[in-house]
């Protein structure tokens, strides 16, 4: 029972501990998404300025069809510092675009490191999971070995036993039995009284413990079992 137990309580884990491995990649998925996302930022801002320098050689050549045009030279030198003006405006815009072109090569190395630490962490991640995989297996197989155990076990028990020992064990934490040492039970360590402790070592009828009723036996004494 006690080995039922503890296997089936590894096998209880093995969704949550399989969910968990999951976990893991989030923090590297997540590095790449972002630094592909800001390669995606990056490309749009380009492109944003791009149209931007578009439009702004549409005004410098609107300003030099109307100097054609102009009477005055305080006209001709507004217009044409207007052209200068957007011209400067122009540089800036440039200026800004190769500065996201050197970033851009920064996101792609950024890139590249954050599907190669990917890359490894889901290797970890398949390695840790095909152990566990293996692992949960090896319980369900040993846990259906324990319970056909447990059933031949249970048809040598008397009819009376049985439902007693059950009571026990759902009333204890599973545990239905005790070891009876040096006059002290070993699971609840209440002391037993030395005529008790002496009818449990020779074995000739089934004892409870007074505190916590479990079965009583002698671990040196384990070849002749009363039943």
């Amino acid at each position: 029972d006690l080995a039922i137990q503890e296997i089936r309580t590894r096998a209880d884990k093995f969704p949550f501990q399989s969910k968990a491995l999951d976990g893991k990649l989030r923090s590297a998925t997540a590095g790449l998404e972002a630094a592909r996302e800001s390669v995606k930022t990056n490309q749009a801002t380009r492109k944003k300025l791009e149209g931007e320098i578009v439009a702004t050689e549409a005004k410098i050549s609107k300003y030099r069809d109307q100097m054609v045009a102009v009477k005055t030279n305080a006209e001709y030198k507004a217009l044409q510092h207007e052209i200068e003006h957007t011209q400067t405006a122009i540089r800036k815009i440039e200026d800004d675009i190769l500065n996201l072109m050197m970033e851009a090569e920064t996101l792609q190395t950024a890139i590249k490191t954050a599907e190669a630490r990917l890359k490894e962490d889901q290797a970890v991640v398949d390695q840790e999971r095909k152990q566990l995989t293996e692992e949960n297996k090896r319980d369900l197989s040993a846990l259906e070995s324990c319970v056909k155990e447990r059933q031949g076990i249970e048809s040598s028990i008397s009819a009376d036993m049985l439902p007693r020992y059950e009571r026990i064990r759902k009333a204890r934490g599973g545990i239905a039995v005790a070891a009876a040492r040096d006059y002290v039970c070993e699971s609840c360590k209440v002391r037993l009284r030395p005529q008790v402790f002496q009818e449990i070592r020779r074995n000739d009828q089934i004892i409870a413990c007074d505190a916590c009723q479990r079965i009583l036996y002698d671990p040196d004494n384990m070849d002749h079992p009363f039943e």
